[in-house]
């Protein structure tokens, strides 16, 4: 990671780049490769700010803070980045979790004798009578909608049942039973 120091009325003390470049070492696993660094220390009136910025290709973090020396600013400064970035990569992986597809193994659908008040939380249950169809057309209209699954009869194949389905990278998979 690329890293540029700025300095105004105070030279760098070489503590501050340690304590920089060691802990911009720790977030590199947090951070792409395309990660910039910016560090500005400047003298206040009895005290050292330093600010901190890290550019990243989708965000950027900044922090700012004071101490009586170079070395206390500096890492109280990437204590505050480094916050900052491991609650930016929580929400992002928590997005992921909440972005997963309805699609679920056979193994987690509840069971048909239960009645709907004893179904675990979270739980969905949905009913819908197969459109028969020719394959494109329902691909067409499998496109158009939101859904992760159409049930159709397949006009081309003798009225045999047909489920479309979108895949996690994106795609759409074909299912024909036997």
């Amino acid at each position: 990671m690329k890293t540029a120091y700025v300095a105004r009325r105070i030279r760098i003390h070489p503590a501050l780049k340690d304590v920089v470049a060691g802990k911009l070492g720790k977030l590199e696993r947090f951070l792409s490769r395309a990660a910039q660094a910016h560090v500005a220390v400047r003298r206040e009136k009895n005290e050292i700010a330093v600010e901190v910025a890290v550019v990243g290709p989708n965000r950027t973090w900044k922090a700012t803070a004071t101490g009586p020396d170079q070395r206390t600013a500096a890492q109280e400064v990437m204590d505050r980045i480094a916050a900052q970035v491991k609650k930016t990569k929580a929400l992002v992986k928590e997005e992921k979790k909440r972005s997963r597809p309805s699609v679920r193994r056979p193994e987690a659908w509840p069971d048909e004798e239960k009645e709907p008040s004893e179904r675990p939380a979270g739980t969905r249950r949905e009913t819908a009578a197969p459109r028969s169809m020719f394959e494109e057309d329902a691909l067409t209209a499998f496109h158009a909608s939101d859904r992760e699954v159409l049930v159709f009869r397949d006009l081309g194949a003798d009225a045999a049942l047909r489920f479309l389905y979108r895949r996690r990278d994106g795609r759409v998979g074909l299912v024909v039973p036997e």
